[in-house]
């Protein structure tokens, strides 16, 4: 049997946004550097991302209620733009398999559908969502030893990129079990805010272990950990396979949020993360450099090939 994984803690910010080097704030630091050392997910609230995140919700519901041909005028160049669900493409030269989204950067990567409120929507959640990642960014910072703003000054010029997904409602099979659109995978940057409908379906998986169910009240928002981070820490901290399993009724829509540094940023180990039984596992690398190297990869260094089955419907 499978090792069995804490569930990812519910964390409340609040006074870290305060002020972070207040003693109310060491429960939270503490608390966000035990998960990262176990699975590398939490659940932040308290965020101050109430009106932000309904708005976006709202956009991102909107847009994947377009018609077909309407949905596909917005382009996809350089991994930015939209990607149809192969079931209702007219491009099937660039649909997914099981789920469409929209890549959007913070800039003017691609044009943004001429949607009333969607651009207001996502310029207003980007910046105050940059802002809490700086938050649980210096709260690391201080867990791992390093000086509080160690990863602010190396945003300077984040790479971030916001994906609005949606998952379309998916019958079981003869066995009873729902199929996987979001097959097993690692995310490669630094951290990942997630938003999510309530709809459940989101799971982790660490190695040796089972597959378990993350939830999260309604408004929080998931915070996983990525393979630069990983790197970052000589691998103290977990990068942690993860997967959705299709809605049992209804369909899905999440929001993911990929933080990245600076392009420019040296990745390299935390003096803190190395000892003299514990050398450094990796050569410096870029931001740029790291992100392009697992982006264009056809292999997932954080996965075990023989991860479980998918989860079974409970009637």
């Amino acid at each position: 049997m499978g090792r069995l994984i804490t569930t990812p803690p519910i964390i409340d910010i609040s006074p870290l946004q305060v002020d972070p080097h207040s003693p109310r704030s060491a429960g939270a630091v503490a608390a966000m550097h035990a998960a990262c050392l176990d699975t590398g997910f939490f659940v932040i609230i308290n965020h101050g991302l109430d009106a932000e995140i309904t708005s976006l919700f709202d956009a991102a519901r909107g847009f994947f209620a377009l018609p077909a041909e309407s949905k596909e005028r917005t382009p996809r160049v350089d991994r930015y733009g939209y990607v149809p669900h192969r079931d209702t493409a007219i491009d099937q030269s660039r649909a997914s398999d099981n789920v469409e989204y929209l890549d959007l950067g913070l800039g003017d990567e691609v044009k943004l559908p001429a949607l009333a409120g969607f651009e207001s929507a996502v310029r207003a959640y980007q910046p105050a969502a940059i802002v809490v990642a700086a938050t649980i960014l210096s709260a690391l910072a201080t867990a791992l030893d390093a000086p509080p703003a160690y990863f602010a000054s190396r945003m300077t010029n984040p790479q971030c990129r916001l994906r609005l997904l949606h998952y379309p409602e998916v019958e079981p099979d003869a066995g009873g079990s729902l199929p996987v659109p979001n097959r097993p995978h690692t995310d490669y940057g630094l951290i990942t805010l997630l938003a999510t409908d309530g709809v459940p379906g989101l799971e982790v998986k660490a190695i040796g272990a089972g597959w378990t169910p993350i939830t999260a009240p309604n408004g929080s928002l998931i915070v996983n950990l990525g393979d630069m981070l990983a790197r970052w820490t000589n691998d103290l901290y977990r990068s942690t396979p993860h997967r959705v399993v299709g809605p049992a009724t209804g369909d899905r829509v999440s929001i993911p949020f990929f933080i990245n540094p600076s392009p420019l940023t040296v990745v390299d180990c935390l003096p803190s993360c190395v000892g003299d039984e514990d050398r450094p596992r990796y050569e410096p690398t870029t931001a740029a450099e790291f992100l392009a190297s697992r982006i264009d990869s056809t292999t997932e260094p954080y996965i075990d090939p023989d991860e479980g089955p998918s989860r079974r419907r409970i009637s």
